[in-house]
C-alpha cells in the first residue's frame, strides 16, 4: 500500500518518499482543529508547484483546510 502527498491547494497527489516528501510544504494545524477532515495531528502538506506559484503558500494551506466541506 503506498502512502501519498496530497496538496490541500490544487489537489495534487503524489507517493511519498524521502526525496519527494522533502520538497513539499508542510503546516501543522491548531490543536484544536479538525478543519475539513484534517485532523490536528496530520499536517497540511502543499506540493512545490503551489509554492513556487503562490508566495503566500501558508495562508492559502490554512484557508482551504479551514473551510467547510
Amino acid at each position: 500500500m503506498a502512502l501519498y502527498l496530497h496538496c490541500v491547494i490544487c489537489g495534487r497527489k503524489q507517493a511519498d518518499g524521502l526525496i519527494s516528501g522533502a520538497a513539499w510544504g508542510r503546516l501543522e494545524l491548531a490543536a484544536d482543529s479538525n478543519a475539513n477532515g484534517y485532523p490536528a495531528s496530520a499536517p497540511v502538506r502543499v506540493c512545490p508547484s503551489c509554492i513556487g506559484t503562490h508566495t503566500n503558500w501558508q495562508s492559502l494551506a490554512l484557508s482551504s483546510a479551514s473551510k467547510a466541506s
